[in-house]
């Protein structure tokens, strides 16, 4: 028997996430028509596609038994997309919310850091959790760069829901780094936990860009 099929998993592995990504690919065609313009939409295209990838695939990764070889490419994918999720999701911001100067730097941070980090994760496939970890925190807390244009821009309401999502997602990677809490192992484990905050910062980031950043596209 494949050793990767010897492990099992727990019951609700990848649930959180192949139900939030049924909701989220939903949501991509009201998310492109809240806004006009062929760049405007194809923005909020890019973030909402990206989001519903991120919880998909992660629901196909982890609801399957997969045989080795294919375990491993999938699980760089899976990991992969969270990079493209983070800077899909500073996209809007970068775009609609804040000054020229700033869109541009996070953009470049945002989208510099996420290759960087794929290919890392495609060249060194087999790093400890903490070191995959870390990258995503990183490239994942850029917008401090430009705090307090971000604070003017976004208004109160809306830093709060981008900070308090970005908290959520590290708590969350410092769960999937350190493998703890694991409540019921073969129940809902660690794993479970770290999606349950995965999908907190997804769904605060959504309404953050819904109804805060993209009314601010002007076409």
């Amino acid at each position: 028997m494949d050793p990767i099929n010897l492990v099992v998993k727990p019951r609700f592995r990848g649930r959180i996430h192949e139900f939030s990504s049924v909701v989220a690919a939903f949501l991509i065609l009201p998310m492109v028509l809240s806004v006009s313009g062929f760049k405007e939409r194809l923005i909020i295209l890019l973030f909402s596609v990206s989001i519903t990838l991120l919880l998909g695939v992660s629901a196909i990764y982890h609801r399957i038994d997969w045989k080795i070889g294919m375990q491993r490419w999938m699980r760089q994918l899976d990991h992969s997309l969270i990079f493209i999720a983070i800077a899909a999701t500073y996209t809007p911001i970068a775009v609609f919310a804040l000054s020229p100067g700033s869109g541009k730097l996070i953009l470049f941070i945002a989208w510099g850091g996420s290759a960087i980090g794929i290919a890392t994760r495609f060249f060194f496939a087999d790093i400890s959790p903490k070191a995959v970890a870390f990258p995503y925190i990183l490239v994942g807390w850029s917008l401090l760069l430009v705090a307090s244009d971000a604070w003017r821009s976004l208004g109160i309401s809306g830093s709060i829901l981008i900070l308090l999502g970005g908290i959520f997602y590290t708590v969350g990677a410092a769960v999937f780094a350190y493998q703890k809490p694991d409540p019921w192992p073969h129940i809902f484990g660690f794993h479970e936990v770290f999606h349950s905050f995965t999908f907190l910062g997804v769904s605060l980031h959504y309404f953050a860009i819904a109804f805060i950043v993209a009314p601010m596209a002007v076409s």
